[in-house]
């Protein structure tokens, strides 16, 4: 039983009846930081440099690619998230909801590929700082370079794990301060490869 399991897993792994990555086709799916993401914060104002504190965040991020070259998707997807914020040793907390876009490329070795993406958007942030809350309004940006894995579950459908390093940061209107989460992102995504 063992050895029939062992060579199962070994047939999915070295499979090579996936679709193609060639020119002319296209991927299509989103991905998401289902296990979370956990970062460092840290803020600048002029050229200080202050860490301040542990976020998390959680983020959903439907994308479409097309191939342009064999091997190499270029596309754009929506970045749609949430993130806390708690301030080490006190009661300060923030949350943050954003929208952003997030033109992409992504380029295969085989099944496992790499993925650079950048994105600017908006945010809505709600703090509580010594007992009093406000909210703003910020301008958002974020880049991100990840690795992944397509372990295709059919000819043309793949789940993906994906590992790498993300930064998001937001600045409000009219504010000389700069915050940006940034660190180890891990997520998984469900993607379908369409060929020409």
């Amino acid at each position: 039983m063992k050895k029939l399991f062992l060579a199962t897993v070994a047939a999915l792994f070295f499979s090579t009846s996936f679709a193609q990555f060639s020119q002319g086709s296209f991927v299509m799916g989103g991905s998401t930081n289902l296990a979370g993401s956990f970062t460092t914060s840290k803020s600048k104002t002029g050229g200080a440099t202050t860490t301040n504190g542990k976020s998390s965040s959680f983020f959903i991020q439907p994308q479409a690619g097309y191939f342009v070259i064999d091997n190499l998707a270029v596309g754009t997807g929506l970045s749609i998230g949430t993130s806390s914020y708690k301030a080490d040793g006190s009661s300060d907390k923030s949350s943050v909801t954003s929208f952003g876009i997030t033109p992409l490329a992504r380029y295969y070795f085989d099944k496992i590929y790499v993925q650079g993406s950048i994105g600017f958007g908006s945010s809505k942030t709600k703090n509580t700082f010594g007992g009093t809350t406000t909210e703003t309004t910020q301008n958002t940006g974020s880049w991100s370079l990840l690795a992944g894995y397509a372990f295709f579950l059919s000819d043309a459908i793949a789940l993906e794990p994906q590992l790498g390093y993300s930064s998001f940061s937001y600045k409000s209107k009219g504010s000389n301060t700069k915050t940006i989460n940034s660190g180890i992102a891990f997520g998984i995504g469900l993607y379908a490869y369409i060929s020409k």
